[in-house]
Parts: structure tokens; C-alpha cells; sequence
């Protein structure tokens, strides 16, 4: 409903009832974000502009009650550029038409001129003209106003949770200005019925060849209102760049990381085959020095503003794998099952709090080298605990086996 991105970056643009007589807003491609909190809470604090109304009729706003009257729009509504689609400046001339009867089945069309027509063909879709608002003398097309009253998962204060999508029906396209029409417009190439209905706030359309989840859409009408006020879009605003010194936090953490899941790797390899010759211990000495240094190389990095929580679950975490070393060393070299019992306890420590740090990382890993690099983060989520497990409580050490003693 508003886009993958910005499509400006923040600007002030002219509202004579805004302190000092501008007001903050920002494009999108669906919309423009506005500054409201002046005068109102939330969640009226931000609003979206009529930017709808305004690239139909040309009545630009300027303030509460300041408007400049301006040519309306030839942007297309939707579908592939053509020089015959449908205009916003087409649904000028049709806002003032009557409403269509309840529960009438929508088969009307309307072509670039705003000549209406009707095709009986499609009455297939079943759409039908459901709720009359009162406010602008039309209704809502049924399979707008289905998507207008959806709920879904949202996300809010921390948590998950079923709701509805919108603060009410008309929270992000205002009341209709227009009745729903069906468009002939090119889409991907191909010639395709489109419903299409305009709203103060926004166009929706309808298209009933598009996969479940994606039949109605909102039109890039910030980028239309863009073009139409200020003259050619501007290219997205780039990202800003990283924090140096989460960089530099970031590429040493992997290191450690991608050392940690070499060596998960190599252990669950010696489990499988435990020969306990003097190659099986020196590629074991190897995992376990990997396991008792990556807690000392953690702790001497400093995390940056913001990393703090995660890098000191993380710093617990590592801990729990540095003595999980110290039992295993002393379980694999003295075939002392009950040190190998308490380095497997450690071992699922490490890993239930290395989960938490996860869930810690801020933004959810929203540094671009971690971002890169994230699976390292999630490796340990699918460790199998089983395998060290099984090799414990199972057969455990052969019994012709002879311990090569710590001092080796």
C-alpha cells in the first residue's frame, strides 16, 4: 500500500496551515507520508495525501483551505504505458455519475475518452457494487471492500498477532470518488480486464489473472502526484552509509562465526567416525582450541551504540562453548563419560543462548556485512545435538580402546 522504498528522500513542501508554512512529508511509491503531529496524536500524527482527488480533479492543496487549480493528470491509472489507457484526468468526468444499485454486478467499462460501455462477459468475475458511502454518493466494489475490511498478521508492540490491516476500511484510500469501471489496458504485454476505482487517497485495481494475495493493488500514484507537482521523479534515495565502526564490529564477528561453524562441522565428522588415532585427536585438538579462543576473541571486541544486548548474550553464550572444550578434552582424552555428559550440557546452553542473541541482533540484522552474511547467525539453530548425544549414551568409547592421557 505504500511501496518497497522511498521514493524521495524527506522534504519540506509549502502548507499554509503548517508552522512556518511548510510541513514535512515524504514520497513513496504508492503515496505521500505526511507530518501531521502539530495538531494531532496518533495515529492521525502521520497522514497520507488526497493525492487521488487532486491528480483527477487538478485541485492541488496547499493548505486547509488553499487550493491552485491545475491541469489533471494524463498519467495512466495502471498497466503497461499506452498511449490509449485510461487517465486520471479520464475519471475527472465521471466522479459526478450516479451510484450503481446495490448488489448490482459490475460490467461497466470505460475507455480514455470516459466513453462508458458495458461487456456482459464480465459478469463472470462476480464482482458486485457493495457499500454506498454516503459522504461522496458511491460504492465500493465488492472485492475492494473485502480487501478495505482484511485482516492478517501484524506486527505491534513487540508481537504477532491477528488483526485487521487498516486502522478502518477508509485508513489509507479515503472515501470513493468515483464508482469501479473495468479498463482494457496491456499488462505484461498481454491485453487484460482490469476494475479499476478511484479513492481520495488512492486508485485500486483489480485483476483477476493475478495470483491469489496480489489481485488488488494500489497504483504508484506517488509517483504520479510527484511528477505532476514538481516535475521529473528523482531516482530513490540511497541508503546511508554503514557506521564504520559497525563495519569493522561486523567483519571480526564473522571470523569468529565462520571459525565457530567450521569447527561444529569438523566435530559432528569425528563423531561419526571415532577412530582415536593420533590424526582423529590432532583435528580434535583443533576444535576445541577454535572453542576455548573464539570466547577470548569476542570479548575483546567492542560492540557498537545499539549492539550492546546482543554481543553480551552472545558473550554468555561462547562461554558455555569455551567450558563445553574444557570437559571434552578431559571426556575424550580420559574417556571420562561423565565430563562428556557435562560438556553436552554446556554445548545445549551455548546453543539455546546463541538463539537468544539472535533474536537480539538489532534491526534483525540490519548491518549490510552481517546481512551478507546472515546464515552464519542461524547455523547453530539446526545444530543436532543428537549426534554427540547418541555418541554418548549410546556405545560410547570401545571397550579395547586406550586413553592417549591429557599430557599428549
Amino acid at each position: 500500500m505504500w511501496g518497497p522504498s522511498g521514493h524521495t528522500s524527506a522534504l519540506a513542501e509549502p502548507y499554509s496551515d503548517a508552522p512556518g508554512g511548510n510541513r514535512l512529508v515524504q514520497y513513496t511509491d504508492k503515496s505521500r507520508m505526511e507530518d501531521n503531529s502539530y495538531r494531532a496524536s496518533a495515529p492521525w500524527d502521520v497522514t497520507n495525501g488526497r493525492l487521488a482527488y487532486e491528480l483527477i480533479t487538478g485541485n492541488m492543496q496547499l493548505g486547509d483551505h488553499d487550493f491552485e487549480q491545475r491541469s489533471p493528470s494524463t498519467s495512466q491509472i495502471a498497466g503497461d504505458s499506452h498511449p490509449d489507457s485510461p487517465t486520471y484526468l479520464t475519471f475527472n468526468g465521471v466522479m459526478g455519475h450516479d451510484p450503481h444499485p446495490g448488489g448490482w454486478t459490475i460490467t461497466e467499462t470505460i475507455d480514455q475518452d470516459g466513453n462508458i460501455g458495458s461487456d456482459s462477459n464480465l459478469g463472470q468475475h462476480g464482482v458486485t457494487a457493495e457499500h454506498l458511502v454516503p459522504d461522496t454518493d458511491h460504492r465500493v466494489a465488492s472485492v475492494f471492500w473485502e480487501f478495505m475490511n482484511s485482516s492478517g498478521t501484524v506486527y505491534e508492540n513487540g508481537q504477532y498477532r491477528n488483526d485487521n490491516l487498516f486502522e478502518n476500511p477508509f485508513f489509507a484510500t479515503g472515501f470513493p470518488i468515483t464508482e469501479a469501471y473495468w479498463m482494457n489496458v496491456p499488462v505484461g504485454g498481454q491485453r487484460t480486464n482490469v476494475l479499476a476505482q478511484c479513492f481520495e487517497r488512492r486508485c485500486l485495481t483489480y485483476n483477476p489473472s493475478n495470483s491469489a494475495g496480489w489481485q488488488v493493488e494500489a497504483g504508484n500514484i506517488g509517483q504520479h502526484y510527484y511528477q505532476w507537482r514538481h516535475g521529473d521523479s528523482p531516482a530513490p534515495p540511497p541508503p546511508p552509509p554503514p557506521d564504520p565502526s559497525e563495519v569493522e564490529y561486523a567483519e571480526n564477528l564473522l571470523v569468529i562465526l565462520e571459525a565457530t561453524v567450521i569447527s561444529f562441522e569438523v566435530f559432528d565428522i569425528l563423531l561419526a567416525n571415532p577412530t582415536f588415532t593420533v590424526e582423529w585427536y590432532d583435528h580434535f585438538d583443533d576444535v576445541m582450541e577454535i572453542w576455548q579462543v573464539a570466547y577470548y576473541a569476542l570479548d575483546s571486541l567492542d560492540p557498537p551504540p545499539g549492539y550492546e544486548a546482543f554481543h553480551s548474550k552472545l558473550l554468555d553464550a561462547y562461554w558455555q562453548l569455551n567450558q563445553a572444550a574444557e570437559e571434552f578434552i578431559v571426556g575424550f582424552y580420559y574417556f571420562d563419560e561423565w565430563a562428556l555428559e557435562r560438556g553436552l550440557g554446556h554445548l545445549e546452553e551455548f546453543i539455546r543462548l546463541f538463539e537468544e542473541a539472535v533474536d537480539l541482533m538489532p534491526g534483525q540484522i540490519d548491518d549490510p556485512v552481517l546481512l551478507e552474511h546472515s546464515d552464519s547467525m542461524n547455523t547453530f539453530i539446526d545444530f543436532d545435538a543428537g549426534v554427540i548425544e547418541n555418541f554418548i549414551r549410546g556405545d560410547g568409547f570401545p571397550q579395547d580402546a586406550e586413553s592417549p592421557g591429557i599430557d599428549r
